[in-house]
C-alpha cells in the first residue's frame, strides 16, 4: 500500500469533528449546568467543549489537532461527553499519547451458551477461564486430563504454583519448564495490573508459598511475560503418564474476559475416555 493510500493523520482531526457534529445536545451531559450554553441548539462546539470540560477553548484544540501533551483524566471525559464507544475511545487515547486504560470485565463472567457448545465440541482437553485464570467450565476430557479441574472456583496458577498440589505434580520439571512461565506472567501482572484487586489477590496467594517467592525474588533477569502460550511443556496425564502437551489459547474478542485454553497432545493420541464419569479431584490440604 503507497502512501497515498493510508490516511492522513488529520484525518482523527474530522473524525473529532464529527463526533461533536453527531451528538445531540440535549443529550449531552452537563449542558444544563453552563448557564451560557443552557439554551444553545445545534452542534456540539469546541467552545462548549471546552467549558464541559471545565479548560481554555484553545488547550481543547490542542487535543483536537493532537499538539502537545493533554492529561489522561481529559481524554476520559471528552470520550464521556462525546459517548464514544470502546473502540473509539481507544483511538482518542492513543491520538492524545495515552495508553488506553484497562478494558473492565466482570469477575468471573458467564460462558455464553454457544461457547460452551465450542468448547464440549473441541476433541482435546479444554477449558475456559476467565483473566484471573479461573477456571469457569472445562470439557469432558479435560477432567480425565487435569482432575483437579473439577474443584469449584479452581484456579489454574493457584493450583500449579501451590506446593504439594495435586497440578503441580502433573508438571513435569516444574522448576524449569513451569514455574519460570507462570512467574514471569503474574509479575507483569502485578505492576501492569496493580488496580486490578482480583489478580492482585491471585499474586499474594500464591506468594504465600516461600518456593515461589524464592522462583520470584531470586530471579536475576527478573524477566516478564504477557503469556506462555504456544510453548511445549512436559505432564503427567492420568490416562497416557508422560507426555508432550502444545498448551495453546484462543480468546473471543466479542469477550474480552474469557480465554480457552487447550491441551494438544505432541508426542501423544488422544486415548479413548473410559466409561463413566472421570475421577474427583483430590482433596486438598485444607479439606484434609
Amino acid at each position: 500500500m503507497g502512501k497515498a493510500e493510508l490516511p492522513p493523520q488529520s484525518d482523527m482531526q474530522k473524525i473529532m469533528r464529527t463526533w461533536r457534529a453527531r451528538r445531540d445536545l440535549e443529550d449531552v451531559p452537563g449542558m444544563r449546568d453552563l448557564p451560557r450554553h443552557r439554551h444553545r441548539r445545534g452542534r456540539l462546539t469546541q467552545s462548549i467543549m471546552a467549558d464541559l470540560l471545565g479548560v481554555d477553548e484553545r488547550h481543547y484544540r490542542r487535543l483536537e489537532h493532537g499538539e502537545g501533551r493533554i492529561s489522561k483524566d481529559l481524554v476520559r471525559d471528552c470520550a464521556r461527553i462525546l459517548d464514544l464507544n470502546p473502540a473509539e475511545a481507544s483511538a482518542l487515547y492513543v491520538w492524545s499519547g495515552h495508553q488506553p486504560p484497562r478494558t473492565v470485565v466482570p469477575e468471573h463472567p458467564d460462558v455464553p451458551d454457544d461457547l460452551l457448545g465450542l468448547l464440549h465440541r473441541i476433541g482435546h482437553g479444554a477449558y475456559w477461564s476467565d483473566d484471573t485464570y479461573t477456571v469457569l467450565a472445562y470439557n469432558c476430557r479435560a477432567a480425565w486430563h487435569w482432575p483437579w479441574m473439577q474443584r469449584p472456583g479452581a484456579n489454574v496458577m493457584e493450583e500449579l504454583l501451590a506446593p504439594s498440589s495435586q497440578g503441580r505434580e502433573q508438571c513435569r520439571q516444574w522448576e524449569t519448564r513451569w514455574a519460570p512461565y507462570m512467574v514471569a506472567e503474574l509479575r507483569r501482572s502485578s505492576i501492569v495490573d496493580s488496580e486490578h484487586d482480583p489478580i492482585q489477590r491471585v499474586v499474594r496467594r500464591v506468594r504465600r508459598s516461600a518456593e515461589v517467592r524464592r522462583l520470584w525474588d531470586g530471579d536475576e533477569r527478573a524477566e516478564m511475560s504477557l503469556h506462555p502460550y504456544g510453548t511445549v511443556r512436559p505432564m503427567v496425564l492420568p490416562l497416557t503418564g508422560r507426555v508432550h502437551v502444545s498448551v495453546q489459547a484462543l480468546a473471543p474478542l466479542a469477550h474480552p474476559g474469557l480465554r480457552m485454553i487447550v491441551g494438544i497432545p505432541v508426542d501423544f493420541t488422544e486415548p479413548d475416555l473410559p466409561v463413566g464419569p472421570p475421577p474427583p479431584p483430590r482433596p486438598t490440604d485444607a479439606e484434609h
